[in-house]
Order: C-alpha cells, then sequence, then structure tokens
C-alpha cells in the first residue's frame, strides 16, 4: 500500500505516543518512497546546519524524503502569503511564526486532528494559544521552539568600567552614555520592518500601553505608545548610543553588530547564545554575559513560537504531519537547544534543559523563562497582520526623524482602525 494511500484514521492510530518519545520510529513498511517539499525558515549562520540535520535524521527513521528551501523571516513570510493566496500546492510544509499567524488561518490545514489534548498540554500555553483560528478553533501550526529575549551585554568591558547591566530604560540610557565613543557604541536595535515593530511592541507594553483597547480599536497611539517611540527614538537620535544606520538593520545586522565587538549590549533571542559561544560566529567568545530585559513601568516583552504548519493544498498531508511531528518531538527540540541554544517549546523537553544547565546557562535560562512567563503577543484579530506591516514604516519613519512619534502613530491608528474595519474585526 503506498503510504499516501493510508487513511488518517489508519495513520492517527499509530500515532499517539509519538510525541512523548525521545525517538523518533517509523510507524509502518513503505512499499516505496515517499518525497515531500517544505518552506523552512533560516536565519544566521547556523540554521541551515540544523535543518541539514533534522532533515537527514527524519528521512533515515522513516524512508520519506524533504525536499525544502530555506528563507529568513520577512522573505518566508511574504512568500507563505502569495503562496496561500495562489491556493498552491508547491510545498505540503510551511514553517512559520505566531508573528502574522492571523494571515494565514485560510491557507493552512487545522491540526487539531493530528494532536491529542495530552500532546497539546506538553506545549507552552502561550506558545499554543495564539496559534488557534479565534473563530474556527482551527490550530493552524504548533509550536516548534519558543522565542523570547534576554539582555546580552560585554561582561569584560561593563567590569572594566565597574558597571552593572541595566535593569531600566533610565540605566540603559546612562550606561550607553558611558560606553559610547571611539568608533564603539553602546547598544543596538534593529530599527526596520518585522524586528523594529517587535521592538516597538516591547517598549509599548513595558511603558504601559497596548495595542488595542477594550472594544478592540487600536490604542497604540495614547500616551504610552508615544512615550515607547520617542524613547526608541531617542536611543538613536538624541543620546546618540546606538550606530546611526540601525534604521536598516534586521536581525541578522543587530546580532553581527554584537558579535563582532562594535557594541556593547543588546537584545536577543535564544539562538544568540549558542551564536556568541562559537569562535567561527562571534569575536566575543567568553566576553559577554545575559541579564533579563530591561523594564519600565512593566516587564513585559514578546513571548511568540516559531511553529510548523501544514499547507491546506498538500496532496501528501498524512507524510507531512509525520515530518511536521518530527519538528515538534522531543528528539529534534534537544538538538536545537544542544546545538543551537533554540528554547524548546514542549514543557517536559524545556525541564530537562534546564535542570540539566549549569552556571552561566542557568542564569539565562532563568531569565528567558521568566521572559516567556511574563510575555505577551500580539491581538488576534481580523487584520492585524496588515497593521503590524503597516507599522514597518510607521516605526521607520519616526526613528529617522522623518515624521514625530505622535504624528507617526496617530496617522498609523488612523489606518490600522481602517484595515481591522475593513477585515471584519467588528462585525
Amino acid at each position: 500500500m503506498a503510504f499516501d494511500r493510508l487513511s488518517r484514521r489508519g495513520f492517527l492510530g499509530g500515532s499517539a505516543a509519538v510525541l512523548g518519545a525521545s525517538t523518533f520510529a517509523p510507524r509502518i513498511a513503505r512499499a516505496e518512497t515517499t518525497e515531500i517539499r517544505a518552506l523552512l525558515i533560516t536565519g544566521g549562520p547556523l540554521y541551515p546546519k540544523y535543518w541539514e540535520k533534522v532533515v537527514a535524521d527524519f528521512t533515515a527513521k522513516t524512508g520519506i524524503k524533504v525536499k525544502y528551501d530555506l528563507l529568513e523571516f520577512t522573505p518566508l513570510t511574504t512568500k507563505i502569503v502569495t503562496l496561500g493566496a495562489a491556493r498552491s500546492g508547491l510545498y505540503d510544509v510551511f514553517s512559520t511564526h505566531t508573528a502574522q499567524i492571523d494571515s494565514f488561518f485560510n491557507y493552512f490545514a487545522p491540526l487539531n486532528e493530528y494532536f491529542t489534548e495530552d500532546e497539546l498540554k506538553d506545549f507552552y500555553q502561550v506558545g499554543v494559544d495564539y496559534l488557534v483560528n479565534p473563530k474556527t478553533k482551527g490550530l493552524a501550526a504548533i509550536p516548534r521552539n519558543m522565542d523570547a529575549r534576554t539582555q546580552y551585554y560585554r561582561s569584560d568591558v561593563y567590569a572594566e568600567h565597574g558597571l552593572k547591566a541595566a535593569v531600566t530604560w533610565e540605566d540603559l540610557v546612562e550606561v550607553s552614555q558611558k560606553l559610547t565613543g571611539n568608533g564603539y557604541y553602546g547598544l543596538v536595535v534593529p530599527g526596520q520592518g518585522d524586528p523594529a515593530q517587535r521592538t516597538f511592541s516591547d517598549l509599548l507594553w513595558q511603558a504601559g500601553g497596548d495595542w488595542v483597547d477594550d472594544a478592540g480599536k487600536p490604542s497604540f497611539n495614547a500616551a504610552p505608545g508615544i512615550e515607547a517611540l520617542t524613547y526608541y527614538r531617542d536611543l538613536i537620535q538624541k543620546w546618540k548610543v546606538v550606530p546611526p544606520d540601525a534604521v536598516s538593520y534586521q536581525w541578522n545586522e543587530n546580532s553581527t553588530q554584537f558579535s563582532s565587538g562594535a557594541v556593547m549590549d543588546t537584545f536577543d533571542w535564544p539562538g544568540a547564545f549558542s551564536t556568541l559561544s562559537n569562535p567561527e560566529t562571534s569575536k566575543v567568545v567568553g566576553k559577554w554575559s545575559t541579564a533579563p530585559y530591561v523594564r519600565n513601568k512593566t516587564a513585559i516583552s514578546c513571548a511568540i513560537s516559531h511553529a510548523m504548519a501544514l499547507n491546506s493544498m498538500s496532496s501528501k498531508k498524512d507524510a507531512a504531519v509525520e515530518f511536521i511531528k518530527y519538528t515538534v518531538g522531543s528528539e529534534a527540540q534537544l538538538l536545537n537547544f544542544n546545538d543551537y541554544s533554540n528554547f524548546p517549546s514542549r514543557l517536559s523537553v524545556a525541564k530537562q534543559v534546564v535542570s540539566e544547565a549549569t552556571g552561566a546557562k542557568a542564569e539565562w535560562l532563568a531569565q528567558l523563562e521568566q521572559t516567556i512567563a511574563t510575555g505577551k503577543e500580539w491581538p488576534k484579530l481580523p487584520g492585524f497582520s496588515r497593521v503590524c506591516t503597516l507599522m514597518f514604516s510607521t516605526i521607520e519613519r519616526a526613528l529617522s526623524n522623518q515624521q514625530s512619534p505622535e504624528d507617526a502613530l496617530n496617522q498609523a491608528s488612523a489606518e490600522a482602525l481602517q484595515i481591522m474595519t475593513q477585515a471584519g474585526a467588528y462585525n
């Protein structure tokens, strides 16, 4: 029997124990080779090696071949939206993210029937909840790893100057000013596209604001939002503690500035711990430490997840789901953490890596867990993913002094209300 002619009932009957296992074994013998296609995320120098290892191990264990393409976050998201709108079956599996998940609700096949309630309980709830379509309750994707930021700072340079890692917004400015000069900068922040929108989100929440009010109407242009965007701009334009071209930085440029030794402080994702520890990818090995994200009125920041999704147009759904299950299984998540320091989305795996960690890694994981515990995500309202895209240019205009933070946010708020109204957010 060809694998793709298996009934879903038969497939599911053999899948219940897969996620809890530390290894993955094929569930049936295949009379012919199955090949699926996947569009997967990359970023930084280590990600391609991870996918190469995962795909090779999966094929060795199941006989299913995976032909895959890699794209960084922004072009990946754009391509998935385009393929979805075209109802394309080019790829069976997509690597996705919570950042713009409502753009994909109509394109991804619900995964609920492939995962039992007990299986889903082993994932961080904040990761799973945001991937559920609020209208249909369909699980659009399954978390592969949690994404939250901590502070990375040059502990050697801080020690030379008798400084401690910043705790508050004010601390961050003061410390960064003392370390800026002679071609070096005290801080780096991204200033373009999705990275800018996420950074503004953190500052908005820390200032006590939110994206929408209780009625779901845009509120990011209220006083906390203006305070947040003004602070963000002033880091670059007023206090000049950030490289002036940071307005053009996305995640890779942001991370490279710190790993090259050009800046002394940044806020980065879990994978940075591995990148900064590797002499092949970092000039500051052994010269940095981690600390909690800075706070203002609150300590809230993004707690999000990379995830895996099934193309609703796939003709090989069973094989595709088997690959998805492998990528979010214990074995792949342990590899992802041990070799690349990406934090597990599974509670059981997270508990294991935290219990085994010592020294600086244990301190970092405690900080990361706190970020996740107090983290937030964006409103899951119709049209909000388009609002996120709108904010890319809004923030860039303010950071580059083309428009005041207040004017930029007021203009964006009016446009956001129109976008969400047309999308049916208030029906």
